[in-house]
This record gives structure tokens, C-alpha cells and sequence, in this order.
């Protein structure tokens, strides 16, 4: 009777052991199933994920190259045009103003028939005008030839200009913001540069500075730090 009563305590035994070992395979079975759809939708995501760094790369390409070509475009639109500075405000009266600039380049420049202008304003022109302690707001000139308009710029660099009423005039190109920032970044290399003996050097469209050495070797710089490190070697010692 033990014997008998020994043997159906293992057989149950094994029952629930056999039992456990199913229910915990069944559980490992179904974690391994979890783990396989994780694992794949870890790779969905990593796919996309790939894919959308790869368009972003792409949509920044073509925003900077958009953003060149808007720039471009946009200095391209003010190749004929001038800024004017320190003409007071009101000095234009009720005359027309492009009629106005004409008139006063003429005599500024000394030029024997006044320059074509196509359209002059003055900048900022949905503000008031400026205040009794503001400068006065600049002339955005469009000259009608290209050619004219570099004359008076070239002229304009030459001389100092005052007109009639006693404004001293100031002329230079009406670069974009962005192109003006380029420019003006090459000032310190320009600054040293006046310093040196024999040294020529000219800023060249769009943003860049040309050196020639006093032995004649012509240096052409995109970096205005390269330029300026370069300007920097060329000092007397």
C-alpha cells in the first residue's frame, strides 16, 4: 500500500511538474513573440527614423541652395542702385525725388549733364521721418546705366562730397544685408592694410579681398580671417 501510495504522490508529482514546465514554455514562447515584435518594429522605427534624417539632409540642401539663389536674385535686383547717406531730411522739398538726386549728384559729382535715375526713395519709407537726433534716413537710388553708376561710385570714393546746403554726402553700393555682413567682416584685414607700405588691395564683388604685395604677387582671399592673418604678415616688423 505505500509502495502503491509512493507511486501515485510521483505520478502526481510529475503531473505538475510536466504541468509548470508547459506553462513556462508556453510563457517563454509567447515573451520570444514579444521580443520578435519588438525587435521588428525597432527596425521599422530605425528605418524611418533613417529615412527621415536622409529627407531632412535633402530639404536642407535645398533650402541653402533656395537661399543662395534668393540672395543672389535679390543682389542681382540692386546692381544698378545706390544708397545715399547725410542728406537731411526734407532737403528734397516737394520736388520729384529722383528728379532731386539727379540734380544733386550732378553738382556733388560736378558732372556735366545729371546722371539718369530711374526711381530714388528714401529707406524705411512706411515710418515717420527721422527725429532732430537721428541720422537722416539714406536714399535708395536706382540709376537707369550700370556703367554710370560705377563712375559715380568711383568718383565718389575720390572726392569728398558736399552739396549746397552744406550736407556732406556719402555714396556707396546698396548691397543685401547679408552681402553687407560679408563685406564688412574683411574690415580689420583692410584696416592693417592701410598700414602697409606698397601694398594695394581691393574688396572685388561679392566678398572678396585682393592683395597685391609691393613685389607684385596678387593674393585673392574668400576668408577674411585667412585675409586678415595674411594682412598681419605684411606689417614692418
Amino acid at each position: 500500500m505505500q509502495k502503491n501510495e509512493l507511486a501515485k504522490q510521483k505520478s502526481s508529482l510529475r503531473d505538475e511538474v510536466k504541468a509548470s514546465i508547459e506553462q513556462a514554455n508556453n510563457r517563454v514562447s509567447m515573451l520570444e513573440e514579444r521580443m520578435a515584435s519588438l525587435e521588428e518594429g525597432t527596425n521599422t522605427c530605425s528605418d524611418g527614423v533613417t529615412e527621415l534624417e536622409q529627407q531632412v539632409a535633402e530639404l536642407k540642401h535645398q533650402i541653402l541652395s533656395l537661399t543662395e539663389k534668393t540672395e543672389d536674385l535679390e543682389a542681382r535686383s540692386r546692381r544698378d542702385n545706390l544708397r545715399i547717406f547725410g542728406i537731411k531730411e526734407g532737403r528734397e522739398g516737394g520736388a520729384k525725388v529722383s528728379t532731386f538726386i539727379a540734380e544733386l549728384l550732378q553738382h556733388v559729382l560736378n558732372l556735366a549733364t545729371p546722371p539718369v535715375i530711374d526711381r530714388a526713395h528714401r529707406t524705411s519709407p512706411k515710418t515717420t521721418k527721422a527725429g532732430p537726433n537721428q541720422p537722416p534716413r539714406a536714399f535708395v537710388v536706382k540709376c537707369h546705366y550700370f556703367q554710370e553708376k560705377e563712375a559715380i561710385l568711383r568718383k565718389a570714393a575720390s572726392e569728398k562730397l558736399v552739396s549746397n546746403d552744406g550736407d556732406t554726402i556719402r555714396i556707396f553700393p546698396d548691397f543685401t544685408q547679408s552681402l553687407a555682413l560679408q563685406r564688412a567682416a574683411f574690415g580689420p584685414a583692410r584696416q592693417i592694410l592701410r598700414q602697409c607700405e606698397g601694398v594695394k588691395y581691393g574688396l572685388l564683388y561679392p566678398a572678396r579681398l585682393k592683395i597685391t604685395t609691393p613685389n607684385g604677387v596678387q593674393q585673392m582671399f574668400p576668408d577674411p580671417v585667412k585675409a586678415t592673418a595674411f594682412a598681419k604678415g605684411l606689417m614692418a616688423p
